[in-house]
């Protein structure tokens, strides 16, 4: 089997930002399912009929439904995809300016012969 060493000496702010995008979307899309099905589990418990008399009791009016569990948890799960969508391609800058002052990573690749 032959290695070689590789270094990666500059990663593109543009390919970083696409990448980072298309990954925080599915997790966007993950994180919505998760919370659609914990609130049905929840649900079916009966926890949150136990939370709504609470409110109730002490002179609330909001009920807590699916549509506000459902919309609080897009509006963060948006934050957060979008966030990390601005994030990755700063990330990518700040790595190819330390690049230039003290060398890349080096990643060793490793080829196998059939």
């Amino acid at each position: 089997m032959a290695t070689r060493d590789v270094t990666i000496t500059r990663i593109s702010p543009l390919s970083t930002f696409r990448v980072a995008l298309a990954l925080s979307i599915i997790g966007l899309v993950a994180w919505i399912i998760c919370v659609v099905v914990l609130y049905v589990g929840l649900d079916a418990a009966g926890v949150w009929q136990n939370v709504n008399d609470v409110i109730g009791g002490v002179g609330g009016e909001q009920a807590i439904t699916f549509g506000l569990v459902l919309s609080i948890s897009a509006l963060l799960g948006a934050i957060v995809a979008i966030t990390i969508a601005i994030l990755a391609p700063l990330t990518a800058i700040i790595y190819n300016a330390i690049v230039d002052l003290f060398g890349g990573l080096t990643v060793q690749l490793q080829e196998e012969v059939d």
